[in-house]
Order: C-alpha cells, then sequence, then structure tokens
C-alpha cells in the first residue's frame, strides 16, 4: 500500500523544487494526504477525484474553478500503478504551462512510485524470512508444515546443518536489505548458503556440508570484504553440525563462539571452547560469589592482579615472568606472597592455584561484560 505520510510528502517536496510550482497529492478519495502548502492537508479536491475516476489527466481551468469544490488553476493527474490508479498528483500553476511537462512528471513520478513499492515489497519478504529462521531457531516444535512454509519461502530447510553468527564489534551497526542482498551475491562460502539479520548488528549464516578448512578460508575472505566495504570489523562465531530441525542447537553455540570472536579478534569455532563453555553456564550471581571468596581481595591492587595474570600466562615460570615484568625474581616472590597474604590461597598448592586461576578469568570475564554493556 502507498504510505501517504512518509514517500507521499518527499514526492511533493521534491517535485515542487524542481519545477517551482505547488503541489498535492490526494488519496483515492480525492482528499489531499501531502501537500507543499501544510493547509491544504485532509481537504477534499473535486478535480483529483473526477481524474482518478475517469484515469486520465484533467486540466484545471477558470471553468473548473467555478464548479469544483476545493480546486486551484493547475494540472491534475492520476497516479497509475499496474493499472490500477492508486493517487492522484496535483501541481497548482498555469495549466498550458505546465502541460508540456505534464506526461514526462507523471512517468517519473509513476515509477518513483513503482520503485518504492517493490522496495517495500521485498523488504517485507526478507522480515517473512527474518520471522521463520527466528522460529526455525527457536521453537521446539517443527512438523511438516513448518518444512513446507520454508519452501514456500525459498529454504529446503533440510539441507541446511550449520549456523554461524557473525556480529558487528560496534553495537549500534545496522544492515540494511540493499547490503545484505550484496553480500549474498558477492560471498563464496557456500553457493545454496542462506543469510538472514538477527536483530540490529548480526547476521545469520545458514550451511549445508562444507568442508571446514574451505568454511574458514572463505568466512575470512568474506568478513574482509564487509570490513572493506563498510569500515567495519565484524566477528564471527560457529556452531556444529546438528540435525536441520535442531539448528538451534548450533545456533547456540554460535553465540557462545563469536561473544568470544568479539574479544580475541578472529573466527571462532564452538569445538575450540573449553574455559567460556563452564563460565556461560554458571549463573551471574555465583561466579561473582567465586570472585569474592579467591580474587577480589586483590581490587585494589592493580599491580598484584596485572602480576599474577603475567605469573599465570607465562605458565607459573617465576624466571620468564620477572624478565616479562622487568623486576627481580625476588620482588615476583615477595608480590605472590602478598596474593597469599590477601586471599588466604597458597601460590604453591595445585588447588589454591587453579582457584586463584578460575578466579582470575572470572574476574577478566566480568570486566569485559560490564565495558561492552
Amino acid at each position: 500500500m502507498f504510505q501517504f505520510d512518509t514517500l507521499g510528502q518527499e514526492i511533493v517536496e521534491e517535485l515542487s523544487s524542481l519545477i517551482q510550482e505547488q503541489v498535492i497529492l490526494t488519496d483515492r478519495r480525492g482528499f489531499i494526504q501531502a501537500s507543499t502548502d501544510p493547509k491544504r492537508i485532509n481537504q477534499f479536491h473535486e478535480g483529483a477525484l473526477l481524474s482518478l475516476r475517469q484515469k486520465k489527466i484533467l486540466y484545471m481551468t477558470d471553468k473548473e474553478l467555478a464548479r469544483l469544490s476545493g480546486v486551484r488553476k493547475g494540472i491534475v493527474l492520476p497516479l497509475i500503478i499496474s493499472g490500477e490508479p492508486i493517487a492522484v498528483l496535483g501541481i497548482t500553476g498555469d495549466p498550458e504551462k505546465i502541460q508540456p511537462q505534464a506526461q514526462l512528471i507523471l512517468r517519473v513520478v509513476e515509477l518513483f512510485i513503482q520503485d518504492s513499492l517493490k522496495r517495500k515489497e521485498k523488504e517485507e519478504k526478507v522480515r517473512e524470512r527474518e520471522f521463520y529462521v527466528f522460529e526455525w531457531l527457536t521453537s521446539t516444535k517443527k512438523d511438516e508444515r513448518f518444512v513446507e512454509r520454508g519452501a514456500l519461502l525459498g529454504i529446503e530447510v533440510e539441507k541446511y546443518k550449520q549456523v554461524i553468527v557473525i556480529e558487528s564489534v560496534n553495537d549500534e551497526e545496522q544492515f540494511t536489505v540493499d547490503e545484505l542482498d550484496n553480500f549474498i551475491a558477492i560471498q563464496t562460502i557456500h553457493q545454496e548458503m542462506k543469510m538472514t539479520r538477527w536483530g540490529q548488528n548480526k547476521l545469520l549464516l545458514l550451511l549445508p556440508d562444507i568442508q571446514e578448512d574451505k568454511l574458514k578460508k572463505e568466512l575470512e575472505y568474506f568478513l574482509l570484504h564487509i570490513k572493506r566495504r563498510k569500515k567495519l570489523s565484524m566477528a564471527a562465531g560457529i556452531g556444529s553440525r546438528a540435525h536441520p530441525l535442531e539448528l538451534g542447537k548450533s545456533f547456540n553455540e554460535a553465540e557462545r563462539a563469536v561473544a568470544v570472536s568479539k574479544r580475541i579478534g578472529r573466527v571462532v569455532f564452538e569445538r575450540e571452547l573449553r574455559f567460556e563453555l563452564i563460565i556461560q553456564s554458571l549463573p551471574e550471581t555465583t561466579c561473582d560469589e567465586f570472585i569474592r571468596r579467591t580474587v577480589e581481595p586483590l581490587g585494589g591492587d592493580i599491580e598484584l592482579l596485572h602480576n599474577l595474570r603475567t605469573w599465570f600466562s607465562e605458565n607459573q615460570s617465576m624466571q620468564n615472568t620477572a624478565q616479562k615484568l622487568h623486576i627481580h625474581k625476588n620482588t615476583l616472590t615477595y608480590r605472590l606472597q602478598k596474593v597469599e597474604l590477601l586471599t588466604g590461597l597458597s601460590v604453591s598448592d595445585i588447588h589454591d592455584v587453579f582457584l586463584l586461576y578460575l578466579g582470575i578469568r572470572l574476574w577478566d570475564e566480568r570486566e569485559s561484560r560490564l565495558v561492552t554493556m
């Protein structure tokens, strides 16, 4: 359906600036819905109604002004789309001066409206596909009718066994329908891959069977294309293969993987996740309580936290850690003793070392989460 509130006003303002005349646009009842003169909005234009009914251009001369309601001197042109009149364009001014341009103006506006309606229809189809994919990945009930609905949307459900989530590092980024078309056109991951938007800043890729090494290579190339085109860094998480009707499992895994990808800056397969698998299954309150019982006493000492992280990254090597921190081994020993004093956990006991490691990882996860909120 034609949108008078947005497209209509855009048309009359654009035309008015081009031809330097007052312009109106009426609905099928003859009521003005868009106008360069705001006072005319919602007024009845009898000439427009006649033009619509007769499906032809009418000239509003002094004669018509005397007998028709709500008209001004000028010309009215019915906008006919697919054989049906949908609105009437009115141009105020001397009919003889406007007449030579009338057909051209009419054709330009009709093409503009046709393009707009096609775009709207396309966007509706995209949204319909997005709703279908949302149901596919979140609903537990799927039957033959669900598969048939997919076929009507051009999706052969049985083919798709894996999900990739691509997410903008900038959470405010949005993808348009035109950009989606472009991405689909240039992707070389798989010719039968399906791509759809997920929320505002994510893309979902639904994949048939594909070799892992080819998938990684082509996906990295695809992300590079997006980065060059939109000047935008993207993260990507890849779920494991699943039964087509249980694709939600692969999607959930891809969501976990993309969260890690955003942090480490590379494509992540869900099967690579180990620590994250445990962390994301724990309630936030449990993580906070564990932090409180382990490393929270170090929270006020940034130097101690940094030393402890470095010690773990160097596999608890005193020599390597001291060299990396540019401090003497005795200084490092003193600082680790201070960690023991504050936390009550020994850096010499493997059980306590594990608790310290888990505590600092949970701490860093929480800090990272707070930064991205």
